[in-house]
């Protein structure tokens, strides 16, 4: 009996493994083969639209369309392109409104630009993603192409077109005759969860099995979403899933190719129903098993689900106490350090929003306080006066702040529709210098690649009877020299909030090859969301700030930079690299927890004599409340020499990351109450 057991056993697992092999070998095949038509069709779609936007009369006339706001001409020119290509077209302007669609033509002016299909493109690129609109039998996928509409000169985008295909029936009963597999065709909804948008099995047949597929599954790194299994009409059927993306590579649905195991088990069919009975007591042991495996699973999974969820409503206050070696425990880790960071942010939003009895500064305009930081340079004799023109499509619209490079002006941009910051310079900063105008204009290009979001975005530089100004990104609110100066002492949690996002910036910035050389508390802005934004890079490393001697400069001569803030290889002219920031970044958080800058007010001689000396004094001795671990840190980040500082922004960032706060500290006595 063990005998015959055993052989039966081993022709059931060769069997099996025999029928398996080339179930999957197929699925491949069916995977490969939707993944070819998706690909050339989408690749096709993409050369006749690129080709068409080519055609000089098709850009004239949709830029005059856009232009004069015809929308006749341009749903005339989106009908034609409509007809020749088979798809649907629609047309967007220079900031991603609708302007003509021939799938909606009562459509208009809706903003699309958030989206990564038409985003991107503004910004120059070829977008290729998947998109799905509502049809009167339900949602219908369609594949889309978006390619920018550039003027002849290649100088400037007028809009973009977007061209889209639908994955209908035709092309699914296609690839099934193709594979001799049944085809189903899912979106996601809001929560992720798979429905059905198109199948070659029954309507609803394949609802219940596309649950057991979910968005990191189709996101894996084997490019495969999974095996899914169903039972049709007593058939087993097994799937393999692949992803529909966006054009910025987000899930939005997927396709899952279906072959029947018994078409491929139909050899061994015989010979496994006379040894069924054999392997029911196993079989029954494994599904126990994998229930007991999946539960260990799906647990963890679950409260992340719901802690994602409940922070996704606002509620920071959960836990994730999580702890295993695996990749739940990593993603566990990831989760409780973004609902930190959120926590920290949450609590600088109602630090800034406490009462504290100042005037209220969080009105400022982050290009304004940047320039205010030397009020003892002469100014012009006159200004730029509310209503004038700038340039042309530049309203004035206030002065919002000056200081020693130029005026600050907050200005409506009449061609885009945007407000803007205008900052000019004062002839006299370029004057000492030939090279100087040149050096700032590639300064600027290199400036206008930092794309992050905690970077003051610096947009270009022009010229205006002889003046030369910059524009650059408007954003509301305090700089944290404002913040500091109102409140002394910030609670260790809000300047952990600021050097984290500090660092991101930098980190941002460096990786462009880009060095700031100024990071102050001047340069950085805290906006009403609690989000910091540091400002003039590309500008700062530039501007020749000369110092009197209330800033501290005895000599005659001017240096690049704010002394207080300087790194000693940058207080001595040696050559710099990004470390010199990591050094400006430390000083800030001297100063965000202690009230006061590293060295206090002192001459240039006294400063560079302190640096010689090595008088750095520890914050803890300042504010008793700071976690030893982060003076650590900022000490760190202040040393003279810069191989024994944190070597990089990224590294730095770590650090902050990994400071213990400590509850049985006193809090800072200035702390403003957040009740």
């Amino acid at each position: 009996v063990a005998v015959l057991s055993g052989a039966l056993l081993l022709t059931k697992q060769r069997a099996d493994r025999a029928a398996d092999q080339s179930v999957a070998r197929a699925l491949t095949f069916t995977q490969r083969a939707i993944e070819a038509l998706l690909a050339s069709r989408s690749e096709a779609l993409l050369k006749v639209t690129q080709g068409f936007v080519m055609v000089p009369t098709f850009v004239s006339r949709i830029e005059e369309g856009i232009r004069t706001d015809n929308r006749s001409n341009l749903l005339d020119q989106a009908d034609e392109f409509s007809a020749h290509s088979g798809a649907w077209i629609l047309i967007t302007d220079n900031r991603g409104s609708v302007k003509a669609w021939t799938l909606r033509p009562d459509l208009f002016d809706e903003d699309l630009s958030g989206g990564s299909l038409v985003g991107l493109a503004l910004e120059g690129e070829l977008t290729e993603g998947t998109w799905i609109e509502p049809g009167p039998y339900g949602d219908v996928v369609f594949q889309a192409v978006g390619v920018p509409i550039f003027d002849p000169a290649r100088a400037k985008i007028h809009g973009v077109l977007v061209a889209a295909l639908p994955v209908d029936s035709t092309l699914a009963e296609d690839l099934k005759s193709r594979t001799d597999s049944e085809v189903v065709f899912f979106a996601l909804n809001t929560q992720g969860v798979p429905y059905e948008v198109l199948s070659t099995l029954p309507a609803g047949t394949a609802d219940a099995s596309l649950t057991t597929i979910t968005p990191d599954e189709l996101m894996s790194t084997s490019g495969s979403g999974g095996e899914v299994r169903m039972t049709v009409n007593q058939e087993t059927l097994i799937g393999v899933a692949g992803p529909l993306l966006t054009a910025a590579g987000y899930p939005l649905g997927g396709y899952v190719g279906f072959r029947s195991r018994e078409l491929e088990l139909a050899a061994y069919t015989r010979l496994q129903q006379t040894i069924l009975f054999t392997f029911v007591g196993g079989l029954l042991l494994a599904l126990l098993s994998s229930l007991v495996v999946a539960r260990r699973i799906s647990r963890p999974l679950l409260r992340l689900v719901e802690a994602t969820r409940a922070v996704s409503d606002g509620d920071y206050s959960g836990s994730i106490d999580i702890s295993s070696p695996d990749e739940i425990g990593q993603l566990a880790s990831a989760f409780r350090r973004m609902l930190r960071d959120l926590r920290e942010k949450d609590e600088l939003v109602a630090y800034l929003r406490a009462p504290v009895g100042l005037a209220d500064r969080s009105t400022g305009t982050s290009v304004a306080e940047v320039t205010a930081a030397d009020e003892s340079v002469e100014r012009p004799p006159e200004d730029i006066s509310k209503g004038s023109v700038l340039a042309g499509p530049y309203e004035i619209k206030e002065k919002v702040g000056a200081g020693g490079m130029g005026d600050v002006y907050r200005a409506y941009d009449r061609t885009l529709g945007e407000v803007v910051a205008i900052k000019t310079i004062r002839p006299e900063a370029l004057a000492h210098d030939t090279t100087l105008l040149e050096r700032f204009k590639r300064e600027i290009r290199y400036a206008r690649s930092i794309t992050h979001s905690t970077v003051v975005r610096t947009h270009d530089i022009g010229e205006e009877h002889g003046a030369y100004y910059i524009t650059m990104e408007f954003v509301e609110g305090t700089t944290l020299k404002q913040l500091i100066d109102g409140r002394g002492q910030l609670p260790v949690t809000v300047a952990l909030t600021i050097g984290k996002q500090l660092c991101r910036a930098l980190e941002a910035a460096h990786e462009k090859g880009v060095i700031h050389r100024d990071i102050k508390p001047q340069n950085l802005l805290v906006d009403r969301r609690g989000s910091l934004k540091v400002m003039d890079f590309g500008i700062a490393r530039l501007v020749i700030q000369p110092l009197d001697v209330d800033e501290g400069i005895t000599a005659t001569h001017s240096i690049v930079g704010t002394p207080g803030y300087m790194a000693p290889e940058q207080l001595m002219g040696d050559e710099i690299d990004e470390r010199a920031d990591i050094y400006g970044a430390g000083a800030v958080l001297f100063e965000c927890v202690t009230g006061r800058s590293v060295f206090g007010e002192c001459t240039l001689p006294g400063l560079m004599a302190k640096h010689v000396a090595g008088q750095l004094e520890d914050p803890r001795a300042l504010n008793p409340s700071i976690p030893e671990s982060l003076s650590c840190v900022i000490l760190k980040a202040l040393a003279e020499h810069r191989d024994a500082r944190w070597q990089s922004a990224a590294e730095l960032g770590l650090a902050l990351n990994g400071v213990e706060l400590e509850s049985d500290g006193p809090p800072p006595a200035n702390r403003a109450s957040t009740e």
